[in-house]
């Protein structure tokens, strides 16, 4: 390698660089190379349970079978203290990226729907090859008890009234007796999830088909997770209402023979959406992983996503 031009270096949960390879043979390749952050809270947040290892796992093992546009990977690794995600710039290749706090219509919402369909049934009870899928959702159900209580309590504190006052009580209910929510939340086949994919994560490669970046949450898990994370963070309020039960209905029938009854689906969108909910507190509280006004707008989108389908009552 002739060359390392730095173009662009932000720290977040992870530290994220953008830069231009100049190679011996003449060749410029730009990448986005993802590492451990400066900040020692991201980085605790990211290695205690293990998210870069899922991240380089998922690049390394998965990513040729997963049938959702992902960035091109030139490679991943892990070493003691840390982990590296070499990816293609996604800013040169004509993909159009969304930020965090785009809304998106309910056409687009359908098509990323219809990926994650085609993804949810390929590995539909088939996750037992790849055990450390298994093992991310456990280790997340022992952290989570532990800290969720005072992490959702830091992030009902600091987003103030984009929270509704009724909502308070249930999500510490909630927070207090996680283990058994989550297994209510989580019956059923378990599939292959990205368990992220909030505006931020997105984006539509050249070819208009959409894709995800930041598979480091990725696991075994229930189809509606992806299915309530997705709708309850990208879309406004409004669209939501309106379009909620014919996305729910097109995604079952992209599902095929696997799909679960409406009413069965039904009742698993609605519990999952208090994983969103608790996901945007937890951002909240722990500051560095975005910025404070996108993480105002994703609490507040969740939580009315919760309250309009007494989410916390399902449970």
């Amino acid at each position: 390698m002739a060359k390392i031009e730095i173009l662009d270096d932000q720290s977040g949960t992870t530290r994220r660089t953008r830069a231009r390879l100049r190679l011996d043979n003449g060749e410029e390749l730009s990448v986005f190379i993802k590492r451990p952050s400066r900040s020692l809270v991201a980085r605790a947040f990211v290695a205690v349970p293990r998210l870069g290892r899922a991240e380089v796992n998922f690049y390394t093992e998965l990513r040729d079978r997963v049938p959702i546009a992902t960035p091109q990977c030139h490679g991943a690794g892990r070493y003691r203290r840390g982990f590296i995600v070499v990816l293609e710039d996604l800013t040169h290749s004509g993909a159009k990226l969304r930020s965090s706090t785009d809304t998106l219509s309910a056409d687009e919402a359908g098509s990323l729907l219809d990926s994650l369909a085609a993804m949810h049934r390929q590995w539909w009870g088939r996750t037992d090859s790849h055990p450390w899928l298994a093992r991310n959702p456990r280790r997340e159900l022992k952290l989570g008890a532990l800290l969720s209580p005072s992490l959702c309590r830091l992030g009902l504190w600091r987003v103030g009234s984009a929270v509704p006052e009724p909502l308070h009580k249930p999500i510490s209910h909630y927070a207090r007796n996680r283990r058994s929510a989550q297994e209510a939340m989580s019956a059923g086949p378990t599939t292959l999830i990205h368990n992220d994919c909030h505006p931020g994560n997105q984006y539509v490669a050249a070819g208009g088909r959409p894709g995800l970046i930041d598979w480091q949450l990725c696991r075994a898990g229930t189809w509606a997770r992806d299915v309530a994370y997705l709708l309850a963070t990208s879309l406004d309020p409004e669209t939501r209402r309106n379009a909620e039960r014919d996305l729910l209905a097109n995604y079952l029938n992209q599902l095929g023979t696997v799909a679960p009854t409406v009413e069965e689906a039904w009742l698993a969108y609605r519990r999952n959406v208090v994983y969103a909910v608790e996901a945007m507190l937890v951002t909240a509280a722990v500051g560095v992983m975005m910025p404070k006004s996108a993480s105002l707008t994703l609490v507040n989108r969740t939580a009315k996503a919760a309250a309009d389908l007494d989410s916390f009552g399902a449970l």
